[in-house]
Parts: C-alpha cells; sequence; structure tokens
C-alpha cells in the first residue's frame, strides 16, 4: 500500500490487493470505514459500493475457485479515529507530530481496505510518503528510504510473513531509525525524542527478553523486531503490532515483556475468533509473571496465590469468565488478563511445570503463521499431560464466578 501523507493529517492512500479465491465468487468484501474512494482499479474490471462500513467489489465476471485476482483502490482524506464498545481509541490516531495508526480489533480498517477477520492473514508492504523531517515506520523489514522533490521523504517496509490486519501499525513523526540486531536478524526502532532517555534502557533489554521467550516458545517467528515509541498520552496502551510493538509512552520492562510475548501469542499464532482472546492476553499476561519468577523476582505461583484470595464477592474482577466474555465490551477487560493468566498457573500447578511449557511450545510451534481455538489448546493440555482436564477448564475459563 501506499500512503502520501500531509501534516494536516490528510492522506492519499492507495492500497492494492492480491487474493486466491477459495471458492466461485461473484462479489468480494472488503472492510473500510476511510476516506472517499477516488479511483478503482481491478484486473477484472466491474464496480464497487460502500454501505455499511463495507466495500463490495463485482467484477465484470465471477471469479472461479483457484483464481487469482487483483483489485486497488485509491481514496483520499483523513481516515478516522474509531472508538470501541469499551471507550479506547484506535485506527487513525493524530499525535503533535504526525500520526499512530493501529488497529485492534476493528481500526485497521480505518486507513486499509481489508478483510478485517484476525483468522484471514496476509502479507503487506508498505510505502510511506511524508514532509521532509519527518519518519515513517511500519511492520517488517525497513526498505530504507528516498528524497522525493521537492519537500518529501519515502519510506519502505516489508512485512513477508502472514499477519492479521489488526496488526498492522503505521508511525509518522520525529526521531530516528535506529538500526539494531537480535542474533542474526535486524532491528529497527523509532523512539520520540521526548521520550528516549527513559525509553532506551528498558528497549535495550529486549535482545535478552526475546532470547529467553524464544527459549521457552520456540524460534523468534519473524525476519526482524524493533520497537515504536511514540508520544501519544490519550491512547493509554500498547499493542502487540506485529514484529514491532508500540508503546505510546515510556514502557516499563514488564510491559515490554507482555508485548514481545505477543509475537508468539497472538501474532505467529493467531486467533479465529475475538471471543477467544484469552489465547493472546492470557498467554502474554503469565510470560509476565513466570519472567518475573525466572529473574529473581516474585514467582508466578505467589502472584497467583495473592490474586486468589480475592473474594468471590467481587464479582467484578472474577466475571466474565476468560474464555467466554460475552460482548465486545468485555474483550480486554481484566478478567481477560488477569484471570486468565491465572488459569494458566493453575494449569501449571495440575500438571506440573515441565508439562506445562511442555504445552506452551508445542502449541506455538504447532500453530506456527496459523491461527488456533481454545477448544485445540485444551485438547493439547490433555494429550501432553495424559489427563481429562475438562472439569478443570470448565471451571477455570467458562464458569462465572471464582474457580
Amino acid at each position: 500500500m501506499l500512503v502520501d501523507y500531509e501534516r494536516s493529517g490528510r492522506i492519499l492512500g492507495e492500497t492494492e490487493i492480491t487474493a486466491v479465491a477459495t471458492q466461485r465468487l461473484q462479489r468480494v468484501s472488503f472492510d473500510f470505514t476511510g476516506p472517499k474512494i477516488v479511483r478503482l482499479e481491478a484486473a477484472l474490471g466491474g464496480s464497487y459500493q460502500r454501505r455499511d462500513g463495507k466495500l463490495v467489489y463485482t467484477p465484470e465476471r465471477p471469479i472461479p475457485k483457484g483464481g487469482e485476482f487483483f483489485v486497488g483502490f485509491q481514496y483520499a482524506g483523513t481516515p478516522p479515529t474509531v472508538t470501541d464498545p469499551d471507550g479506547t481509541q484506535e485506527g487513525w490516531y493524530p499525535t503533535d507530530d504526525g500520526v499512530l495508526a493501529v488497529g485492534e480489533p476493528q481500526g485497521t480498517a480505518a486507513w486499509i481496505p481489508c478483510d478485517n477477520v484476525p483468522g484471514d492473514k496476509a502479507t503487506f508492504s508498505f510505502t510511506i510518503e511524508v514532509p521532509r523531517g519527518l519518519k515513517a515506520v511500519a511492520n517488517g523489514r525497513y526498505g530504507g528510504s528516498s528524497k522525493i522533490p521537492p519537500h518529501s521523504t519515502r519510506f519502505f517496509w516489508r512485512e513477508d510473513s502472514p499477519m492479521s490486519p489488526y496488526l498492522a501499525v503505521l508511525d509518522i513523526g520525529r526521531g530516528r531509525i535506529e538500526p539494531g540486531r537480535i542474533g542474526n536478524r535486524k532491528t529497527w526502532t523509532l523512539v520520540d525524542p521526548r521520550l528516549a532517555p527513559g525509553s532506551r534502557p528498558v528497549l535495550a533489554r529486549l535482545p535478552e527478553i526475546v532470547r529467553f521467550e524464544s527459549g521457552l516458545y520456540g524460534p523468534y517467528a519473524f525476519e526482524s523486531a524493533g520497537s515504536i515509541v511514540d508520544f501519544a498520552p490519550g491512547l493509554g496502551y500498547a499493542l502487540e503490532t506485529q514484529s514491532r510493538p508500540i508503546y505510546p509512552y515510556t514502557p516499563d520492562l514488564t510491559t515490554v515483556v507482555h508485548e514481545t510475548a505477543h509475537q508468539w501469542f497472538g501474532d505467529s499464532v493467531g486467533l479465529k475468533r475475538w471471543p477467544e482472546i484469552w489465547l493472546n492476553e492470557g498467554f502474554a499476561t503469565w510470560t509476565e509473571w513466570y519472567y518475573a519468577e525466572r529473574h529473581g523476582r516474585r514467582s508466578a505461583h505467589a502472584i497467583f496465590n495473592r490474586l486468589y484470595r480475592v473474594p468471590a464477592s467481587n464479582t467484578a474482577f472474577w466475571n466474565p469468565p476468560s474464555a467466554h466474555p460475552g460482548t465486545p465490551k468485555n474483550l480486554f477487560g481484566p478478567s481477560t488478563y488477569i484471570r486468565g493468566a491465572m488459569a494458566l498457573e493453575a494449569l501449571r500447578l495440575k500438571i506440573g511445570t515441565k508439562p506445562m511449557l511442555r504445552v506452551l511450545r508445542e502449541w506455538t510451534t504447532g500453530h506456527r503463521y496459523r491461527s488456533g481455538t481454545i477448544k485445540e489448546f485444551t485438547d493439547l493440555a490433555e494429550t501432553v499431560s495424559g489427563r481429562n482436564l475438562d472439569p478443570f477448564f470448565q471451571r477455570w475459563l467458562y464458569r462465572r464466578g471464582k474457580p
């Protein structure tokens, strides 16, 4: 995709999509809530309509099963900022020196026409043109930059590993793109100069964090790594954007451990359905606890015991159950993270540390670059442990109230 960004926040965007039909198609629907479409390009000709947050493309003739097709949309204007049911914001988020575009769970469609379903992964390439003096960072490998007369610079990024659309990121702002290495992988990091003094000591721990988590969960899945730290105090949350998490404030060590764990749980191994977000957030939160345990701090079991003392009467803490959030408003609630991590520590107590770590490693290596379900995970836990765990998972994942 190509984004030509103006300081006003307006863009001229062009997204080109190449896909293969898994069945005969008379029309193709894309999610898009962004600016006005000004041009359609398609190898098969045809037309499009916009309705209810969708771009519906109808080719001149049906696309056969197995047929590759191409469609491109050009659009102009200012993409919207999206407010989720829980009150958080995403999509096209203006900052004081540029913009931050993030997408979990629905914001990517504000600036990229896409099939915004977590299980429908694709490879991405980005060309971003910005006013001279600003930098632009996205996912994957950095392909360099070139000056465009009279006053612009183009930046090139490419993510060749399959990626869910909600994990796409675009950050435009001040700073310097800093290269580095973690083993044989290149890293690129952009830090807002205002946040650099506090951020750099924490970001310097990234190679050690990646090595630690690789030892647990198998090799790091992507060609590149790095971080984006931008000054966006109103955003309020970090996000595990693939290969290069975004931090809208000075991150602490625990947050970097969490977002890096998502490179396995959520990015490499993705979701098929949003209600199963426990597979992402509970696992990344438990990794925080286990990292602390293995680095001389409080053990995961001690954290579990402290939290388990929360009384059953505190229904806001225990509900909804981690695998059954009920409504979109609850997707990213405390229960998904905290009770979700407690479920994993309870599993560890039930089957033992070595079997537990084996379950997690087989999950991440067996589903690498694909998506999984909670049922597939619980089946794997039963296979590895050799035990009937259905009553355990029913209590911890599906029933309301304190397990």
